[in-house]
């Protein structure tokens, strides 16, 4: 394991010649704006890391390096010059003074590819909260958008019962299922209406029989004065009369015949009562089978919406364990919004700066390479939390290089905070 022991810059962007030597501990790099900070420390690493800037050299210079020395002995070397086809060179020295070059193999050994603590501490929620993804090896891509189906279907669900629910209606469980079949009761109906319209028609008839046998009888006495002129008459009406007393013995023996005397207004009344009666009982019946079916859906509709809570609850959980598999680092949990730290929302408003910062630090330091030194920008950070961070620091053996402002607009000056290691 290694820290920084010594930097050296030279024409490098804003920075004609510069040494500062650590000796493997924390400091803090102090200047003005564009003097050439963030420069002198990142510069070197970041091209490591395959990340070269536009303008290297010092305006009107014509070469320059930076030169990093470790407090195991080796030496990383990056020159750079107007003169030769390349413009630059990489150089590596063993801490035995061997010289090659500075392989891809070697920088990533000793700079790997990784966490950018400033950008991370600047990103948003659903940034960090990809970036912690990326670092202890979680893809939530099918468990997100799976997750996000389940919950719209949940939602949907849901409102789908509260629609079912605001159908039910009462449902009678003793009613019976099947109709009265009401025709029967009105076919009797008619037959008592054609009944006694017949017993009406038949005593009319026989009282319009009588009324027409008086007029023959006077008729026959009248006639007798005259029986010579009128005899022949006579026996014509006699025969009308016998005809006529023999329908209305017929129709007296018919009226005297139990079953053909006429409804009474009670029994018809008694019939339209139990039609009534009927038709009202099927309406229940038409009503409870449509409440039956209401509930039916609504029982559907609570199974559909308890089918989908399940699922959501299932893909959280399938989540929780995938979360929990990745090892996090202590401090950390996802939220549905972003990230956590010691229980809190990764945010100023509820984590102190230097939580949000160590909680950053502990980030970066799951990817360092053999040199344990870890470079930020403490801009916003009061004297507190900067002790925080350092007592944090040593405890786990790493070197921080903090840049601040000087906003006297002074030139680059280096503070170390501990012994040298």
């Amino acid at each position: 394991m290694s820290k920084v022991k010594k930097i050296t810059v030279s024409n490098l962007k804003a920075i004609s010649n510069l040494s500062a030597d650590f000796n493997g501990c924390t400091a803090i790099i102090t200047g003005g704006n564009n003097k050439g900070k963030s420069s002198f420390l990142k510069s070197l690493p970041e091209r490591l890391k395959s990340v070269k800037p536009d303008t290297i050299l010092k305006e009107g210079a014509e070469e320059g390096f930076a030169e990093w020395e470790l407090t195991t002995g080796e030496k990383l070397i990056w020159q750079f010059d107007k003169k030769t086809k390349a413009g630059e060179k990489l150089i590596f020295i063993t801490k035995d003074n061997i010289k090659t070059s500075l392989t891809k193999d070697i920088a990533e050994r000793y700079f790997p590819k990784g966490f950018d603590i400033d950008q991370f501490l600047n990103d948003g929620p659903k940034k960090q909260r990809e970036t912690l993804q990326k670092i202890v090896g979680l893809d939530f891509t099918d468990v997100d958008t799976r997750y996000k189906q389940a919950y719209e279907n949940r939602t949907f669900a849901n409102k789908s019962l509260e629609a079912a629910k605001a159908k039910l209606i009462p449902v009678n469980d003793s009613l019976e299922d099947s109709p009265i079949d009401t025709l029967p009761i009105q076919q009797e109906i008619a037959g008592v209406e054609a009944h006694n319209e017949k017993y009406n028609y038949t005593k009319n008839g026989i009282e319009d029989r009588k009324s027409k046998r008086k007029e023959h009888e006077e008729e026959i006495a009248r006639l007798k004065s005259e029986i010579e002129r009128v005899h022949k008459e006579i026996k014509e009406k006699e025969e009308a009369i016998d005809n006529i007393n023999s329908d209305i013995l017929k129709g007296n023996q018919w009226i005297e015949v139990k079953a053909n005397q006429p409804k009474t207004t009670e029994e018809v009344e008694e019939l339209n009562t139990k039609l009534q009666t009927a038709i009202e009982i099927n309406k229940s019946i038409e009503d409870n089978k449509k409440a039956i079916q209401i509930r039916e859906e609504y029982q559907e509709a609570e199974k559909q919406a308890k089918d989908a809570d399940a699922l959501v609850k299932t893909i959280e959980q399938e989540k929780t364990d995938l979360i929990k598999s990745a090892k996090l680092p202590v401090g950390f949990d996802f939220s549905d919004d972003g990230i956590t730290y010691l229980g809190h929302a990764f945010t100023k408003e509820q984590l102190s700066s230097s939580a949000i910062y160590i909680a950053a630090l502990k980030l970066a330091s799951l990817n360092i390479g053999e040199v344990k030194t870890l470079h930020f920008d403490a801009s916003y950070l009061d004297k507190n939390s900067l002790e925080e961070i350092e007592t944090w620091a040593t405890t786990n053996n790493l070197q921080l290089l903090i840049e601040r402002p000087d906003f006297e607009g002074g030139e680059i000056e280096y503070h170390l905070l501990n012994d040298a290691i």
